[in-house]
């Protein structure tokens, strides 16, 4: 979406990297150093409660970035972003990122965009674990991770995934089997298969459209 002369402002400091399932790439209150854009990789953004647990507030794919927030302050993260996908990413440091964004106002609006898109979403992601029942927020999970990832086969263990759904593995097992049972899925061994992706969608919340609906709008038309 950038143009050739923002865009050449950022690739000298872009670098490629491969981003590990579980990594840590900015904890909650600390001071943001780099900013991701991701690539084949996903990342959850995750709120931490006192008592050390934690629940995804917001994924993130290639339709966005993780620490474009820019200003006169040293900027902190507000979440913990750790890779819930393996896959590559391009990297750059922030002090680098702000300075192309001052020298550029596409670069700038961009972020805002981005930034935008993920303050939408938070507001669905609240809304959902608020209202919706546990089997259609884990259908409505599992769709964006297979948008983002571009493989049927999602390397999710169900503890990973009560994590991402603020609830024990022992209820995400169960909803898992309503789904396998539906014969839209298929878990074994850390891996689930998304074999019917039609049902899935029929299973899965409206929070689904409208988080896709968020980004085309603002960001991407065809995402």
């Amino acid at each position: 979406m950038l143009d050739a002369t923002s865009l050449s402002l950022l690739e000298p400091h872009l670098r490629d990297i491969t981003l590990k399932q579980y990594d840590i790439l900015q904890d909650a209150d600390a001071p943001i150093q780099y900013v991701y854009f991701p690539v084949t990789a996903m990342i959850s953004l995750l709120a931490i409660l006192e008592t050390g647990e934690a629940i995804e507030i917001a994924a993130i794919g290639r339709e966005g970035a993780v620490g474009t927030k820019f200003g006169a302050r040293p900027q902190l993260s507000f979440a913990r972003a750790i890779v819930q996908l393996a896959g590559t990413a391009l990297r750059i440091d922030i002090s680098q990122f702000h300075q192309a964004a001052t020298r550029s106002s596409a670069i700038a609006d961009l972020a805002m965009s981005a930034n935008d898109v993920l303050v939408a979403n938070l507001q669905q992601s609240a809304a959902c674990n608020a209202i919706h029942g546990l089997e259609a927020r884990l259908a409505r999970w599992l769709l964006h991770a297979r948008d983002r990832h571009d493989s049927d086969t999602l390397p999710l263990t169900q503890e990973f995934l009560s994590e991402m759904l603020g609830v024990r593995r022992t209820t995400v097992t169960l909803a898992a089997r309503m789904l396998q049972n539906a014969g839209v899925i298929r878990y074994r061994r850390g891996h689930i298969k998304v074999l019917d992706r039609e049902g899935l969608e029929a299973v899965s919340c409206e929070c689904y459209g409208v988080v896709r609906r968020n980004i085309a709008r603002i960001l991407h038309p065809e995402f």
